[in-house]
């Protein structure tokens, strides 16, 4: 018999490269099964120092062979390979078993371990472990990739006082959703629908303690929801909730122990409709998970969309349940297409599907088009199918691989297989595994309305997808018409001329929605008159979209100012002062003084309270008038308006400690002495300090944050950064874009999943000069072979950058031509 060998492979065990390589993967998952962990953890006090441990780890071999663990800890020079002292050596994040001391069938290795602190977020009186994607390996020795599921058994010697929830130990589940928590919690239990909840919170505001209640009210609805659609019980023993602060997260779904970020599911005590829907959405999000991402895990990470798809589906899906008052289309457009197509427009866009040759990249995958365009291509996906038929093959697929690992190519034959007609692998093949989105023009000829498809990088394909357009004829004479592109042109015929037309009239379509230059300058003048929210909210979409592309001009301001002075829909009017700020974030500072003071003007105009909120929170981080400072001043120095909660405050103390340069210290000063909690007080005084206006100061924070030894929580540490990139600091702090560059590979491998992502954000969102630009593509020319995911990271981070400084130079070749 002729064996096959590996390339990587080697007797010496030399060749290993580090991470979890797709080969290695699929070489250790072919050989090795029914594993199981047995941990010890001894947990000290001080958060120095060094966490350590002991892993028995028992497993199936269908051969002998070697066996490969990862760790990137450290481990003495011997270990026990069944039950006989073995010396071990631990190389490129690998320890190698050679095959003389393994054998076929049960296998054992008992082995001691430090652990690092890469996934072990520790603080003084608490710590929680993040091992997605691959970190499990940082914290213990295993078989750290998502196929090899385990099961788990777990000690944790803690310090007094301290108490714990690890996650499920009696299911096999891959590596990155084990975790473990233990702290000084207080805890709270509920049972609903059968289960039993245990939470775990650090919460010392008794208002926001008692929204642990309606919190597990909305996980009991979620998980009668989702046991109803698919027809299997919630599939864990336990139901166990960790709330964290400065959780860099939204959430973390590990079975038994799903981390929360206390900012979204703590409210303040009046919450916005959109607050109250985010905490919905994130809580039947990770409920969603148990079934589509822990009872049926993905094979590779490269699949990772495929589990966030199908939270973020019926997420919607069961907040729209709870939520009956509220139109979920609207919100679906706000939650998910609008975010994925300010990603989709940009030139650093990607399939959805991604290709991933070392796990050690898995956390570049990440990005709102997994997380935001996947469940507008579920919408279409189900619309194809059929709800019921779509049902019916979902819950095929979670029967067929009950507790097993499975990829999108396996649900799309078990989908194609439930309705073959309806050309599933066809419409996967665009949606999923294309880039990019349509441009959909329409146009008026002779009688008849044509509509069409362009692939925006000539490839020649086009999106199934079907959508709405209005016709206007006069004030008492409109219809609608249905576009069902099947082909990339749809010809209808309409009889008379349009006096306007309102592409994608009820938000399904997806794509760029152009018109010819007679229809476009009539759009904005429909905002006014248009009835209904989504259809209002969907024109909003499509007019903003323009303006991007430099389509509709900048005074189109105009028509949404007069709008939001009636507007009633808190959903509608978030989205509009967006849109309303970014045209003028745009003109120049005179302009902008203006137009920011126009938006303050919506206050007195519009009298409900969720829209005054939304004024104001748009406007406090981001004003640069005088007179609009002095009325957030006003607001702030009170701290009694209800509406505003105790970030609201801290944004506004921020931006006038930043504008009000020799007021700052007293403004800080004065903010923290407001501060009821020790957890606001920390927060505060680290994110406060980029208030400073002292310029050696804001270079010596920003130098040190590049650091991952000064993040102790992320999220503060962009807060920091948001405001050391101030608008008002440019041309100082554009240094901070090429040495944030130049460190963006180590920011990213020391650091969480979304951190690098956030991070750019966070140091492109104020900028507009030309030579912020000038610096990005200086660095982009001089490392023509970058990482093209980091890459693309950056293309999507200045795109609004870039994008205002196309529509100034466009502005002024017009004004020229004028002379």
């Amino acid at each position: 018999m002729i064996m096959l060998i590996p390339a990587w492979f080697s007797a010496e065990a030399q060749s290993y490269e580090k991470g979890v390589s797709k080969e290695l993967a699929e070489w250790r998952a072919n050989r090795i099964t029914n594993i199981h962990y047995d941990l010890t953890f001894n947990v000290p006090l001080d958060t120095k120092a060094v966490l350590d441990g002991t892993a028995f780890i028992t497993f199936y071999m269908n051969e002998k062979t070697e066996v490969v663990l990862d760790f990137q800890g450290t481990i003495p020079e011997f270990c026990l390979v069944n039950g006989k002292k073995r010396r071990v050596v631990l190389k490129n994040e690998h320890i190698v078993i050679p095959a003389k001391q393994t054998k076929q069938g049960l296998n054992s290795i008992s082995i001691d371990f430090k652990s690092t602190d890469k996934a072990l977020n520790r603080n003084a009186e608490y710590l929680y472990t993040l091992f997605v994607p691959d970190q499990a390996r940082s914290c213990f020795p295993c078989f750290d990739q998502p196929d090899m599921r385990a099961t788990f058994n777990t000690q944790l010697n803690l310090p007094k006082e301290w108490n714990a929830i690890i996650s499920e130990s009696n299911y096999p589940i891959p590596t990155y959703l084990y975790s473990f928590v233990a702290g000084r919690f207080k805890e709270k239990k509920g049972q609903r629908e059968g289960y039993t909840i245990r939470a775990l919170y650090r919460e010392q505001d008794p208002q926001k303690v008692e929204q642990i209640e309606t919190i597990f009210d909305q996980v009991g609805e979620s998980i009668r929801w989702m046991e109803s659609y698919t027809g299997l019980k919630y599939p864990f023993n336990e139901f166990g909730l960790i709330i964290l602060p400065g959780f860099q997260f939204s959430g973390m779904e590990h079975p038994g122990a799903i981390l929360l970020t206390d900012r979204r599911l703590f409210l303040g005590s009046h919450p916005s409709q959109d607050e109250q829907l985010s905490r919905m959405e994130l809580i039947a999000h990770e409920t969603a998970h148990q079934w589509f991402g822990n009872m049926v895990s993905l094979k590779w990470f490269e699949d990772v969309w495929a589990k966030e798809v199908f939270a973020n589906f019926f997420a919607s899906k069961i907040t729209r349940r709870h939520f009956t008052k509220i139109d979920h289309d609207l919100n679906f457009l706000m939650t998910y297409q609008a975010r994925a197509m300010a990603l989709d427009r940009t030139e650093g866009t990607h399939p959805i599907a991604q290709n991933l040759q070392n796990l050690n990249h898995a956390s570049l995958l990440y990005d709102d088009i997994i997380y935001d365009k996947a469940p507008v291509m579920m919408r279409f996906l189900e619309e194809i199918m059929g709800p019921k038929q779509l049902q019916a093959g979902l819950k095929k697929y979670l029967v067929n691989n009950y507790f097993k690992n499975a990829s999108w190519d396996d649900l799309i034959e078990t989908l194609d297989k439930q309705v073959p007609s309806a050309g599933i692998r066809q419409f996967s093949d665009i949606w999923v595994k294309q880039k990019g989105m349509p441009i959909i023009h329409t146009t008026y000829q002779d009688g008849k309305l044509i509509v069409s498809q362009k692939d925006p990088y000539g490839r020649g394909i086009f999106w199934r997808q079907k959508f709405d357009i209005r016709l206007i004829y006069d004030l008492d004479r409109s219809r609608t018409v249905t576009i069902d592109m099947q082909q990339p042109t749809v010809t209808v015929n309409i009889g008379n001329r349009p006096s306007s037309i309102i592409p994608n009239y009820d938000g399904r379509g997806y794509g760029h929605f152009t018109m010819d230059d007679y229809y476009t300058q009539r759009l904005a003048l429909r905002l006014i008159v248009t009835r209904g929210d989504l259809h209002r909210f969907a024109l909003l979409l499509t007019l903003y979209d323009n303006y991007l592309m430099g389509r509709i001009p900048a005074s189109y301001f105009g028509e949404l100012y007069r709008n939001m002075t009636k507007e009633k829909n808190p959903l509608i009017m978030k989205t509009a002062l967006s849109h309303m700020f970014r045209i003028a974030f745009d003109r120049p500072q005179n302009e902008r003084q203006t137009l920011e003071q126009c938006i303050m003007d919506l206050l007195p105009e519009n009298k409900t309270a969720e829209c005054r909120q939304a004024i104001i929170r748009q406007m406090a981080p981001n004003a640069t008038s005088p007179d609009v400072l002095n009325q957030i001043y006003k607001i702030w120095s009170s701290h009694s308006d209800p509406l505003f909660n105790e970030h609201d405050y801290m944004e506004m103390a921020y931006r006038l400690a930043i504008m009000r340069p020799t007021q700052w210290s007293e403004i800080i000063s004065q903010e923290r002495r407001q501060l009821k909690t020790d957890q606001l007080r920390e927060e505060f005084d680290y994110i406060s300090r980029g208030c400073t206006p002292d310029k050696q100061e804001q270079h010596k924070l920003f130098n040190a944050i590049l650091k991952a030894e000064n993040r102790p929580h992320e999220p503060w540490a962009l807060a920091l950064l948001r405001l050391l990139c101030a608008d008002v600091r440019e041309p100082d702090n554009n240094a901070y874009i090429t040495s944030s560059l130049n460190s963006l590979q180590r920011i990213q491998e020391s650091s969480d999943i979304f951190f690098a992502t956030n991070w750019l954000n966070a140091l492109y969102g104020h900028h507009k000069s030309q030579e912020a630009l000038q610096d990005t593509e200086a660095f982009l020319k001089k490392h023509p072979d970058y990482k093209s995911s980091l890459r693309n990271k950056i293309l999507v981070a200045s795109w609004l950058l870039k994008n205002t400084r196309e529509r100034i130079s466009q502005e002024k070749g017009q004004k020229q031509n004028k002379k």
